[in-house]
């Protein structure tokens, strides 16, 4: 029972071999799976996990932990951490009983630490769903990176700009290199993509799509009339150079889920 409740609360991590062998150049991913619910109505997911396999540091968005019984009372987390043979971390954003729902990390590296800090809600949206930061401390072949991994307010732009200043307030705290993924429910044409990305007020988070992607790259609506982009892999500036060319790409083929994952791939820096 006590294992149960760590493993819901995201305090205990499969113990899966990190391969922490070095390798400079990191496969990432970020995914809103819709608890493991494609568009055709059909929940698997066994191929979300076929989707993202391989990928070093996946990010998870509406993510089941026995919630509602929707996913069959499954631990997506844990199911996921082992699927793919990595470490996991969940973060609890909605919790009832002993179900929650949230966001989540798997990767092949050792998870450090992680912490889940809760976003802000505008006035009178106290009720609205909660939302939150993950941050994982995690050892690439020895040398730290934080990854954080977040889904931002749909359903209110007050929300959004309260909750884009927060993400980068904790980013600019980090002492390590950092990766920001996630479902942010924002276009890059918004006035929230610009406060999000702009250098003069804070860290700039680099959008890796702007960088090394080509096309349109959407990760929703690619299979409807209103296809966009709110789905994204930002890094620090001084991991931007690193960003392989030609790696960037959206699966638009699959509907494992009403969102399509992103991928990039990311040289890491020598030394520290």
């Amino acid at each position: 029972m006590i294992r149960r409740i760590l493993l819901s609360l995201g305090l205990l991590a499969s113990t899966a071999p990190a391969g922490a062998q070095a390798q400079d150049v990191i496969k990432l991913a970020t995914f809103n799976i819709h608890h493991g619910e494609g568009t055709d109505g059909k929940l698997d997911l066994k191929r979300v996990a076929d989707l993202v396999r391989g990928v070093d540091v996946v990010a998870f968005q509406e993510i089941d932990v026995r919630f509602r019984g929707r996913s069959e009372d499954v631990d997506q987390a844990e199911w996921l951490g082992k699927e793919l043979g990595g470490n996991f971390a969940f973060a609890p954003n909605i919790v009832e009983g002993e179900g929650a729902y949230g966001v989540a990390l798997v990767t092949r590296f050792p998870i450090i630490s992680h912490v889940n800090h809760r976003l802000p809600r505008s006035p009178g949206r106290e009720k609205a769903e909660p939302r939150g930061l993950l941050e994982c401390r995690i050892d690439v072949a020895g040398k730290p990176l934080r990854v954080y991994v977040t889904h931002l307010a749909h359903d209110s732009q007050a929300d959004r700009e309260l909750q884009v200043a927060k993400v980068r307030e904790i980013v600019a705290a980090s002492p390590d290199p950092w990766i920001v993924m996630g479902d942010f429910n924002l276009r890059p044409e918004t006035a929230d993509y610009k406060a999000l990305t702009a250098p003069e007020s804070g860290p700039r988070l680099v959008d890796a799509w702007t960088v090394v992607g080509e096309g349109p790259g959407h990760s929703i609506g690619v299979h409807g009339d209103r296809p966009g982009r709110i789905d994204y892999i930002f890094v620090a500036e001084s991991l931007a150079a690193g960003l392989v060319a030609g790696s960037a790409r959206v699966d638009a083929e699959t509907v494992a889920s009403d969102h399509q994952p992103v991928y990039v791939d990311l040289r890491m820096p020598s030394g520290r």
